[in-house]
């Protein structure tokens, strides 16, 4: 009958449970959801700081180009030729932001890398070639 210790961290430990082996393709298969997690971990990172980044700027852009440009919205140029012209370099940030968290997005839900079984797939087709 196994017996229960306490370890430092105060949880009982089992002297009779065996070790757990695993395999190396339990390892292989760890180590891409590992992957996965991480690549979804950091594809929610940048998208909320995008999100949080585009509610602080875009009261910032209004409140300049209000100031700057004595008054409500006329035009968007970047030439500023009429009086009232505001500058959208707003639309510039927005783009390259969201691009970037598009490109996260594919690395997290898209762009996996490739499975044990991807890899006997294209070994087993290569073979047949011969």
């Amino acid at each position: 009958m196994p017996t229960g210790t306490l370890t430092t961290n105060e949880r009982v430990t089992s002297e009779g449970v065996p070790e757990i082996v695993r395999s190396r393709e339990d390892e292989a298969l760890r180590k891409l959801a590992l992957r996965h997690l991480e690549n979804v971990r950091k594809f929610k990172l940048y998208l909320s700081v995008y999100v949080l980044s585009m509610l602080v700027l875009t009261p910032v852009w209004i409140v300049t180009q209000y100031e700057s440009a004595d008054g409500w919205l006329e035009h968007l140029s970047t030439r500023s030729r009429y009086p009232g012209d505001w500058d959208p370099w707003i639309i510039w940030v927005a783009l390259i932001g969201g691009f970037l968290v598009g490109l996260a997005a594919l690395r997290a839900y898209f762009f996996q890398g490739e499975t044990e079984a991807d890899i006997e797939r294209e070994m087993e087709r290569l073979e047949s070639k011969r």
